[in-house]
């Protein structure tokens, strides 16, 4: 009789049929073998399995078996299936492993300890005041407990008010133009143009109702409202702009309310002005909208769709399972930038296309024969002080080259430039960056120092143009008297002594930090900057003016008559400039002497770098007279202009100097300072070596 072949199974075989068995002792195992009988068979070896393939042999799908008392029959072997379940159960697993369970709306959100803490700290900058520093503080030192998501009552009362009124312009300027009442004005536009119909009718039914339905509720318990209740507010703001995401505001967005114009020009060829002045500010709050609101809102979207920080675009592309269940929409809902390659070929809503080009462009620069007086007088003193500001800068910089005068708007950090040139007060390093205070007090400086020549100009009694004031030689002769009276008594004794009774309570114990006391000296330093030196700085006070009026100094009022007086000097120097100037001797009203060597008796930064800049004629008070307008004109810009960079509305940071400038970790000084003579001198040198080349 033939040998007959023993079985053979495939790598890994055995091991598969033992675990459907299941766990079995030995005892138990001898009692099956001998029960079912059988032939020995064996596993072949990965190096056989690898061979056999190689060799363009495949492996048999049946093996003999010989069971005792059985006649030998072929079975088909369970291994193949078990390896094509096995495969297909990597594959689920491999597609298991691409989807991101962090973006799946039905598994819930966890939130650890160091993701919390780095959404709150993003919450919590100044670019976007969602949560307070006090409420990030606590968030960092409660790492094993729950600690009630809040968000600053700051952000409630104030930054969502701003972001609802360009919502709010966005929505009734396109609803004025495009009634949601008036169904023959959108029909005709919705069959001539139903792209263009499609993107304003998101816009007019924008639900702002909703929305300030909700703030109005919010704002009504500021003090304790969650990042959960702002959630039905959120949703009503971002699912319009979800919709209208993909498109262009210059191609789409512009292009649908150019055809809504067509359309409202083919109706009344008299209200052109009304239809462009809607279209510029439904334009321009959507700009707004769209590039701020969208971005300053994203940390209270993160915190409640996602369980970990995101960067901005991160978190729109990460979560964007979550977002769309949040809002409630589908991707299909989102408009599609390649259905509005033509939406402005509409030909049948021109009545008369000639007439209609010569007002279309919305950008077209206004004639000037239709500005009124009134208008054209407001853009005339406009320009004038954009001038006077840019000329301002551009002395400063040749005084102080590579301060930052190019980026005052950005908030550049002066503190390291001059506080060896003017010796500053230990507490002035206390002042955030980001505080105009700092640049005011750098103003004030140079001032004082160019007043040391200044005082040796005589002025004479001319009356300030088209003011009741008294003469020019009393009010800048008190002014200058008094200028360092006024610098001492706003910030060395009022402002800097509480600054740096803050930054102790900040050093100390976190309890501290939250008393009313501090509560109560926040609002003082506010206070300080308000009624001193900025008339219209904004904040939320929780204690009324420590200060009777009577015993404020309002600086910026003398800044303002300071400059007044400058510029009244300067138009009569420049009146003697046209008549001869020095080598006329020519007269000049408001000063005597403009044409006399300027005198300093002590030599300071201002003088000596004046010495080196002006040749040897112009070394007189009348340049001196120039360099001190060109200070006190952007001074005064920055002071009592409502637009100037210290009002700005996105600009809120931390009274104090801070770590990463977040406003949680004070920093009492800084890394390098800056030898502002050596970059002087190196400046100088520079221009030295282009002239002489």
């Amino acid at each position: 009789m033939a040998k007959e072949d023993k079985a053979v199974y495939a790598p890994g075989e055995l091991g598969r049929v033992r675990s459907k068995l299941g766990d079995m002792d030995r005892d138990e195992a001898k009692r099956m073998a001998q029960k079912l009988g059988g032939e020995v068979g064996y596993e072949r070896s990965d190096d056989q399995d690898k061979s056999r393939r190689e060799g363009g042999n495949v492996r048999k799908d049946k093996v003999n078996v010989q069971i005792k008392g059985r006649p030998r029959r072929s079975v088909e072997l369970q291994a193949d299936v078990d390896e094509a379940e096995e495969s297909s159960s990597k594959n689920k697993q491999s597609s298991q492993r691409q989807a991101n369970p962090a973006d799946d709306p039905a598994i819930p959100i966890k939130v650890s300890y160091w993701e919390r803490v780095k959404m709150d700290r993003c919450a919590g900058n100044s670019e976007f005041e969602i949560k307070s520093s006090g409420q990030v503080l606590l968030s960092i030192l409660s790492p094993f407990s729950t600690v009630t998501d809040y968000v600053s009552s700051a952000f409630i009362n104030r930054r969502m008010n701003e972001y609802y009124k360009k919502i709010e312009v966005l929505v009734t300027s396109t609803r004025n133009m495009l009634p949601r009442n008036n169904t023959k004005r959108s029909e005709k536009l919705k069959k001539g143009a139903p792209l263009a119909h499609h993107i304003l009718d998101v816009i007019r039914y924008w639900d702002i109702e909703k929305i300030s339905g909700n703030l109005a509720k919010l704002q009504a318990s500021s003090k304790g409202v969650r990042v959960s209740e702002c959630a039905d507010m959120l949703k009503a703001i971002y699912k319009p702009l979800f919709i209208l995401e993909k498109l262009d505001l210059e191609v789409h967005i512009r292009g649908a309310y150019k055809v809504l114009y067509k359309v409202l020009f083919a109706e009344n060829q008299l209200d052109v002005q009304s239809h462009q002045d809607q279209i510029r500010a439904a334009l321009t709050a959507y700009s707004g909208v769209r590039r701020e609101v969208h971005y300053l809102l994203y940390p209270l979207l993160m915190k409640s769709v996602s369980g970990s920080y995101l960067p901005y675009d991160a978190l729109f592309i990460e979560r964007k399972k979550r977002i769309l269940a949040f809002l409630n929409a589908t991707e299909a809902e989102q408009m599609n930038p390649a259905n509005f390659a033509a939406q402005g070929n509409i030909e049948d809503l021109k009545d008369d296309s000639e007439k209609e080009e010569e007002v279309v462009n919305l950008d077209e620069k206004e004639k000037e024969e239709e500005i009124s007086d009134e208008e054209r007088e407001r853009r005339s003193v406009v320009e004038s002080e954009k001038k006077a500001l840019d000329r301002g800068l551009q002395m400063l910089e040749t005084l102080f080259p590579q301060a930052g005068w190019d980026k005052l708007s950005e908030y550049p950090d002066l503190y390291p430039y001059f506080v060896d040139l003017y010796d500053l007060r230990r507490g002035v390093v206390y002042i955030s960056p980001r505080d105009p205070m700092p640049q005011i007090l750098i103003f004030m400086r140079t001032l004082e120092e160019m007043f040391f020549g200044l005082r040796h100009a005589v002025f004479t009694s001319t009356p300030i143009p088209g003011s009741n004031l008294e003469s020019v030689d009393v009010i800048l002769g008190g002014i200058m008297n008094d200028w360092r009276y006024y610098r001492e008594m706003c910030f060395e004794k009022e402002y800097l002594p509480r600054m740096a009774e803050y930054i102790r309570i900040l050093e100390g114990s976190p309890g501290e930090r939250s008393s009313n006391y501090t509560k109560k000296l926040v609002s003082e330093l506010h206070w300080v900057k308000r009624l001193y030196l900025l008339p219209y700085y904004k904040f939320d006070s929780f204690v009324a003016s420590p200060f009777q009026k009577k015993d404020v100094i309002q600086i910026y009022s003398q800044v303002k008559s300071l400059r007044k007086c400058l510029a009244a000097i300067a138009t009569g120097v420049d009146r003697g400039i046209k008549a001869g100037g020095a080598e006329a001797n020519a007269l000049c009203d408001g000063i005597e002497n403009p044409w006399a060597p300027y005198t300093f008796q002590v030599s300071n930064p201002v003088s000596v770098r004046l010495d080196v800049l002006l040749p040897g004629k112009q070394k007189n008070n009348a340049s001196l007279l120039y360099f001190c307008l060109a200070v006190a004109s952007v001074l005064d810009y920055l002071m009592n202009n409502e637009n100037s960079w210290a009002y700005s509305s996105n600009r809120n940071s931390p009274l104090f100097r801070s770590v990463d400038d977040e406003g949680l970790i004070p920093l009492t000084g800084v890394d390098k300072r800056i030898n502002a003579d050596e970059v002087f001198k190196h400046v100088q040198r520079q221009k030295q070596k282009q002239k002489s080349g």
